[in-house]
């Protein structure tokens, strides 16, 4: 499936406020919105049974994948990245109503408690990043999570980050580039330069 390209800049916005207008939103595919194939798109990335993922939209594989091909491309085409804001949303709702009454809820704990934990998964996607055939699902299994797993717990270190911002606490964000740059460059000795 090709969601993971567009599930990585999502979980940059997930902490953002939604900027998109319902206008700028893309009309539902086979019945589906925008919101839900997001929201599918978060239950798929965490390994959800597909089975069930598609019965709740009421679509198949080949219409779910019409769905998926419709909205990759409206958000290839986002350049003020509103609707990408609205996807980083979307995804981290996955337990909407809609799937939490037929897949079951997301119960879980956050994976990534200390910023250093975020700091190794984060710096260790941005070394690989650069690398021909880097696959960040494998990154992420490399480190024992989902897709939607990591989106989460980045989301919730993003915030605390933005909070340290608007705070004014400079030697925080020193502390929080240091830690990610290190981690960084303790995988970037694993990749060759491009």
């Amino acid at each position: 499936m090709k969601i993971f390209s567009s599930l990585l800049l999502a979980i940059m916005f997930v902490a953002a406020p939604s900027l998109a207008a319902a206008d700028d939103i893309p009309p539902p595919v086979h019945g589906v919105s925008f919101e839900a194939w997001a929201e599918a798109s978060a239950r798929l990335a965490n390994n959800q049974d597909r089975k069930q993922v598609l019965q709740s939209l009421a679509v198949d594989d080949q219409m779910f994948e019409e769905v998926n091909e419709r909205f990759l491309e409206a958000l290839r085409e986002d350049k003020d990245l509103k609707l990408t804001s609205r996807y980083g949303e979307a995804f981290s709702r996955a337990d909407a109503a809609l799937f939490a009454e037929t897949t079951g809820s997301i119960a879980r704990e956050r994976k990534l408690v200390t910023f250093d934990d975020y700091a190794r998964v984060q710096g260790h996607l941005e070394a690989a990043a650069s690398s021909p055939g880097f696959d960040p699902q494998a990154v992420l299994a490399e480190h024992g999570l989902t897709v939607y797993e990591f989106s989460e717990d980045a989301g919730y270190w993003v915030q605390k980050l933005r909070e340290q911002a608007l705070a004014g606490d400079g030697a925080a964000i020193r502390n929080w580039n240091e830690t990610l740059a290190r981690r960084k460059a303790e995988y970037s000795a694993r990749y060759p330069a491009p």
